[in-house]
C-alpha cells in the first residue's frame, strides 16, 4: 500500500510539473496538494481558475452531502497594494448554492462552507447571483470582458 501511495505522489507530481510548464497553474495545484479531503487551498490562483475550481468542488460537496468543507483563499497579502480578489470573488460565487458559508472561520484566509439547516426553508438567494451571472455573459458577450 506504501508503495502504491508513492507510486500515485511520483504519478502526481509529474502531472503537476507538466502542468506548471504549460502554464495551467491552477492544474499543477491539484495535482500538488496534500490537503485534507474537506479543504481547497487557492492559493495563487488567478481568480478565474479559483472560481473554476471552486464551482467543481462546491458541485461535489452538494452531490455527495457533505457535512463541511474549508476554502483557503488567502488574506490577499500578496495581492497588488495588499487588496484581496480570490476571497471576495469566491463569496459572491458561493452565495449562489443552497448552502451556508462563513468568512474568516477557522481563521481569515478561509471561507467555511456547510449545508443549510434543514428547518431553515426555502432560500432564494442564489437567484440574484444566477441572473448576475447570465447578465455579465450577455454584457460580455456583447460589449466585451467584463471588468
Amino acid at each position: 500500500m506504501a508503495r502504491q501511495n508513492a507510486v500515485k505522489r511520483q504519478e502526481y507530481a509529474e502531472k503537476s510539473k507538466a502542468a506548471y510548464s504549460s502554464g495551467n497553474g491552477a492544474k499543477a495545484k491539484v495535482y500538488n496538494s496534500s490537503k485534507p479531503p474537506n479543504e481547497i487551498d487557492l492559493h495563487g490562483l488567478k481568480v478565474r481558475e479559483a472560481l473554476d475550481i471552486t464551482r467543481e468542488r462546491l458541485a461535489r460537496f452538494i452531490r455527495n452531502k457533505e457535512t463541511n468543507l474549508i476554502i483557503i483563499v488567502g488574506r490577499g497579502n500578496n495581492s497588488v497594494n495588499g487588496i484581496a480578489k480570490i476571497k471576495p470573488a469566491v463569496i459572491e460565487l458561493v452565495k449562489e448554492y443552497r448552502i451556508k458559508a462563513t468568512p474568516n472561520k477557522p481563521n481569515q484566509g478561509c471561507i467555511f462552507v456547510e449545508p443549510l439547516p434543514s428547518n431553515q426553508g426555502f432560500d432564494f438567494s442564489w437567484i440574484d447571483g444566477f441572473f448576475r451571472g447570465i447578465f455579465q455573459k450577455l454584457f460580455s458577450t456583447i460589449f466585451g470582458p467584463w471588468q
